[in-house]
């Protein structure tokens, strides 16, 4: 394992008081937008039950911030935490921080109701950007052939970065769950949580994967998958005893819980009123030969518990708060 420098743990205080609430219309190649790049800010209110902070890490000379939001008190506090990996953490950090207060806020007089506080890992950049392009496309992506893939192809060693720095950092810090660890991503943080369901299922338990990039590669993370075909129980819907029985022997594709998000203007662009001629376009200059529903269906029939969500009247960044309410739902009661 490379020598891992750490750097400048911070209190979330100072991130208290930064940026402007922003949910971005998240700017990639095939979303033809620029971001909002100030960084959302937390609700100070958070503070009741969150401690956050950050650690810098440095891996294969390249830097990292981590960003995590620990529960302040619990009932147990020997319990294990279920932990939400959520990439873009400069702009999804906060978001989601602000989603688990808001919904544990509105269940404050129903302590039946209320759901365990996860552990929040943000897995960001030290840059004053919310979305700091270059480098997510350089981590996110898999390698592909040509020009236009040519600035990506870095989603093996950032996944390195992720098993070998990242958790084991968390683990050594924090109570967190061996069996209740998620991941969730949007965009090219969307594809990324994709390659990782494809080529390291085991990772994670459970995947929100909001409007991934599948044009990256012409598709070929998907189309070039080896994965085996699932039981005829599984594939006709019937997963509960089959998945359960898969998990117990180690037959078969272990089930994971997947969750697919695309935006109505995503999947159907020409419905858009907003939408321009140009515009139109380019996007479908773009367009993958998978669709997300396709995704959805193809994980099915090998044997994941995979659902997909159609977010109405949202184009590609008007996904994002669903992924993060998505992610957040899950982790809180998982």
């Amino acid at each position: 394992m490379p020598t891992l420098a750490f750097r400048c743990c911070a209190t979330g205080s100072a991130w208290l008081q930064a940026g402007v609430v922003a949910i971005a219309a998240l700017a990639v190649p095939g979303a033809l937008a620029q971001p909002v790049q100030t960084i959302p800010k937390i609700r100070p209110m958070a503070n009741e039950i969150y401690k956050v902070s950050h650690q810098d890490i440095d891996w294969h000379e390249r830097s990292y911030r981590i960003f995590v939001a620990a529960p302040e008190s619990r009932p147990d506090i020997h319990a294990p935490l279920s932990v939400l990996y959520i990439l873009d953490g400069n702009a999804q950090f906060p978001l989601a921080v602000n989603a688990v207060y808001e919904q544990w806020a509105a269940q404050a007089g129903d302590a039946s109701s209320k759901g365990a506080l996860p552990l929040i890992v943000g897995l960001g950049y030290p840059d004053d950007k919310a979305y700091p392009l270059t480098l997510r496309e350089r981590d996110y992506t898999y390698a592909a052939p040509g020009e236009a893939f040519a600035k990506g192809g870095g989603a093996a060693d950032f996944y390195g970065f992720v098993q070998d720095a990242v958790r084991p950092y968390i683990k050594r810090q924090y109570a967190a769950a061996t069996g209740k660890q998620m991941l969730a991503g949007h965009s090219f943080g969307g594809l990324f949580t994709l390659y990782v369901l494809l080529n390291h299922r085991d990772a994670f338990d459970q995947y929100v994967i909001g409007s991934p990039s599948l044009w990256w590669g012409h598709g070929a993370l998907v189309t070039d998958a080896n994965l085996p075909a699932a039981e005829p129980a599984q594939a006709s819907g019937l997963k509960t005893g089959s998945a359960a029985q898969a998990q117990a022997d180690g037959s078969g594709v272990k089930s994971r819980f997947v969750t697919i998000l695309q935006g109505e203007y995503e999947e159907n662009p020409e419905a858009n009123p907003d939408m321009k001629p140009e515009r139109l376009a380019r996007i479908k200059q773009r367009r993958s030969s998978v669709t997300a529903r396709e995704l959805d269906a193809w994980l099915r029939q090998h044997g994941m518990d995979s659902h997909f969500i159609l977010v109405e009247k949202a184009g590609h960044g008007g996904v994002i708060p669903a992924v993060i309410q998505t992610a957040v739902q899950a982790a809180m009661h998982h």
